[in-house]
């Protein structure tokens, strides 16, 4: 099931990077986060097509039921929570930021939340000793 999910998301991004993302306002250029770091208009869709490669590749490890598949989305999982953390200490005093810190410093606690699930979920498997053929 989070395999589906990762890919649907992969393709809400690509669509995002091609036409923009509707959830924000059509006037307002798009951005995108990635480790702290904010992105504006043609930087923005490369990285949101990266982003979606990488969910994609997310969806193809969980599907198929490999290791790496976890171990992808708990690092990906981990430079979100640390992204926010880096976003919001480097544009607090910036007013003109100040809502979307906002956004980050409410989505924070989720995502550390999520990852910390995913984190457990996945100790098991990821530990595991390789099944001997």
């Amino acid at each position: 099931m989070c395999g589906l999910i990762a890919a649907l998301w992969a393709f809400y991004l690509v669509r995002c990077a091609l036409t923009g993302d509707p959830r924000i306002d059509p006037a307002e250029p798009i951005h995108a986060v990635v480790g702290g770091f904010l992105f504006y208009g043609p930087q923005a869709r490369v990285v949101f097509l990266v982003e979606a490669g990488v969910f994609w590749a997310i969806a193809v490890g969980l599907i198929a039921g490999h290791r790496w598949g976890l171990v992808l989305a708990l690092a990906y999982m981990a430079q979100v929570v640390i992204g926010h953390l880096m976003f919001i200490m480097a544009y607090l005093n910036d007013r003109a930021e100040l809502y979307h810190v906002h956004l980050a410093a409410n989505e924070g606690p989720f995502v550390v939340l999520l990852t910390l699930y995913l984190w457990i979920r996945a100790c098991d498997v990821i530990f595991a000793p390789a099944p001997r053929e």
